[in-house]
């Protein structure tokens, strides 16, 4: 959070730096008061807006049929649930550089991590303590000019103003529809004064300087937004004083009297005072031509600044990644059962067809296949009308294996699909050995190690593919990838304290919980049977003891990581580099990021409870670091 928040007012402050140079350039010196007010305001405002803005190109971004490959049937010795290689395609190596179990450079990063969340945390906090000082300060100055007002006298009402004479040693000011004026002044007070602050009320500019000052206080470190204040000020006196000349033969004795005057009583800087500074402006102002229409062209830096704004700090999120091909992609594995072979194939998501709200099951060429969908035999019909977005897994039965479990009406196959409403329907499906613990939908590689590791990501069909980002702790998705939104994961944030998974009475609930609970594990929740999320020591087990090379599957930038166990190491899993959403910026094919079941612990025993064990990976190295938990990043999961 602490990054989100200090990034967001570092982009407001370099928005408003580029708004108030660009008008300083190109509007100072022109007469479009009016205008100019609205593009001061309008400066600050798209300051905070602009941060947030996030562009969501829907786009699906395909493959060239070069790129796809279909996979033949592989002969295997093992049955389904020890196959070694993760779905046999052709690869192809783009230049890489091998990162080694030795390479201890990278293992630093939570060290290092740990000291930049502190200092971000130093200066959220200093922001903080400024914010509330200069708060503080405008409430001040509100209450002293309400007392003046308060302790002064009445002495003439007008059509949406009132005039009050104070013993006070003030300038003369206007103040919500209040005209203040010194008793020494009233008497003898120019008509031109009551003129000019009579303007001030009547264009709204004490409403508008109480607005443009609270607006402002979140940005109370940068010089720009004081520059910014003091520009619609002088403004606001010069389209006052602009009325004023309306109704005079000569502006001379109007400007003398302004330079008598500049040095009058105090002044307060929430207020429209008559005697503010810059009156030398003020002056060189009233004397220069009109501007004419050609300039308001200079108007046009708004919406420069804007475009500018949106291509740099803009996040782009790319929603939709698939292949594309002519030809069908499934998976195709060969095995035995009961002596006999048969062909399994694992769905791949060009097999779907999409309906209006509906993605029915599309027909192979030359298939009738035999339907079973939560174990109850169906038809045709029955599969068109499931939502894609209500299946859990589905899988084909071919050939041998077909008719072995089903007879002889299964030649042309059997599609398989499990929903996901939890109740499995009594029916005559027949799931063999080789189907248990959901290993037909989810593929893993013996690696020689503790642990065995899934072939691809949760949300993910094939290895390559992205996957779904998931928040550390939580069992949906992430959707949102507005820091704003995402300012705390579901059991809390080390501002609002934690709920759950905390050893530190005062980040929060203890309950000195440091791993994922099954019910937490998404994972487990996800995928079911013995899958879960990895403990930091088995992703430290997995970086040490597996070669890690930047490469290319199909087109998708990630890690090849192989096993170096002896007897193992012709065994590899690919790790794409499926990006991450956080702080407003989606590195898809650059970074991947995948989460372990384990709160970070320091080699020092210290534990952070605000971050989670990861392994980051991007073109340069491959190594264990930490997490902020509100963060959405991916998950490869394993099973023993």
């Amino acid at each position: 959070m602490n990054t989100q928040v200090l990034l967001f007012l570092g982009k407001a402050a370099l928005l408003t730096i580029a708004f108030v140079l660009m008008y300083r350039l190109l509007l100072r010196r022109e007469t479009f008061h009016g205008l100019k007010r609205g593009a001061l305001m309008l400066s600050l405002v798209l300051s905070y807006v602009l941060p947030l803005t996030v562009i969501t190109v829907h786009r699906d971004v395909r493959k060239s049929p070069a790129a796809q490959t279909v996979t033949a049937s592989q002969p295997v010795a093992a049955p389904i649930n020890q196959i070694q290689p993760i779905f046999p395609v052709a690869e192809t190596s783009a230049p890489a550089q091998t990162v080694t179990g030795t390479e201890s450079a990278a293992i630093q990063a939570p060290v290092e991590k740990d000291k930049t969340a502190v200092l971000l945390q130093i200066l959220l906090a200093a922001y903080l303590a400024g914010l509330i000082v200069m708060f503080m300060l405008r409430i001040r100055s509100i209450l002293k000019v309400s007392a003046i007002v308060r302790g002064g006298e009445t002495v003439e009402r007008g059509d949406g103003y009132r005039i009050v004479v104070t013993h006070k040693n003030v300038s003369p000011f206007s103040w919500l529809g209040t005209i203040v004026l010194r008793e020494k002044d009233y008497a003898g007070i120019d008509n031109n004064v009551l003129r000019h602050e009579k303007a001030h009320i009547a264009h709204g500019h004490p409403s508008e300087l109480m607005l443009l000052d609270f607006m402002s206080l979140f940005q109370w470190f940068n010089p720009a937004v004081w520059v910014l204040r003091r520009d619609l000020c002088l403004v606001h006196e010069q389209q006052a004083d602009a009325d004023v000349l309306k109704s005079v033969p000569d502006a001379r004795p109007y400007q003398f009297m302004l330079l008598s005057q500049s040095q009058g009583g105090l002044a307060f800087n929430i207020v429209a005072s008559f005697n503010g500074n810059g009156v030398e402006s003020r002056i060189d102002m009233m004397n220069r031509k009109r501007s004419g229409r050609r300039q308001m062209l200079r108007f046009l830096y708004l919406p420069v600044v804007m475009c500018i704004s949106l291509t740099l700090t803009a996040n782009v999120a790319y929603d939709k990644i698939s292949g594309e091909s002519t030809v069908s992609s499934d998976t195709v594995y060969t095995y035995t059962v009961n002596g006999q072979e048969g062909k399994i194939v694992v769905l791949d998501m060009n097999t779907l067809t999409l309906g209006n709200d509906q993605v029915g099951i599309g027909k192979k060429p030359d298939n009738d296949y035999i339907y079973f969908v939560d174990g109850k035999r169906v038809d045709r019909e029955t599969v068109n009308n499931i939502r894609f977005l209500d299946i859990k897994s589905q899988f084909t039965i071919m050939d041998k294996a077909a008719t072995d479990l089903y007879g002889p009406e299964a030649v042309n196959g059997v599609r398989v699909i499990e929903t996901k409403g939890g109740t499995v329907i009594e029916g005559e499906l027949k799931r063999p050995e080789i189907f248990k613990d959901d290993k037909i939908a989810h593929e893993y590689v013996d690696l020689g190690l503790s642990v065995k590791w899934a072939t691809c990501n949760v949300g993910a069909r094939k290895p390559e593919d992205n996957g779904n980002l998931y928040s550390w702790g939580e069992i949906g998705p992430t959707d949102i990838y507005d820091p704003l939104s995402r300012l705390t994961s579901k059991w809390g944030s080390n501002l609002s304290g934690f709920t759950k998974y905390n050893l530190d009475s005062e980040n929060g609930t203890v309950d000195n919980k440091t791993t994922l609970d099954p019910e937490d594990d998404v994972a487990h929740v996800v995928w079911g049977g013995k899958w879960r999320m990895p403990t930091k020591q088995e992703q430290v087990e997995l970086r040490n003891n597996c070669t890690w090379e930047w490469t290319t599957l199909n087109g998708v930038n990630g890690y090849r990581v192989t096993s170096k166990i002896p007897g193992y190491t012709d065994r590899s899993i690919f790790l794409p580099a499926a990006g991450a959403a956080d702080n407003l910026r989606y590195e898809y094919g650059s970074t991947g990021y995948y989460w372990s079941s384990s709160i970070e612990s320091l080699d020092d025993g210290r534990v952070l409870c605000f971050s989670a064990a990861i392994i980051n990976i991007t073109s340069r190295y491959a190594a264990i670091s930490m997490g902020s938990r509100e963060c959405c990043y991916s998950v490869r999961p394993v099973c023993q």
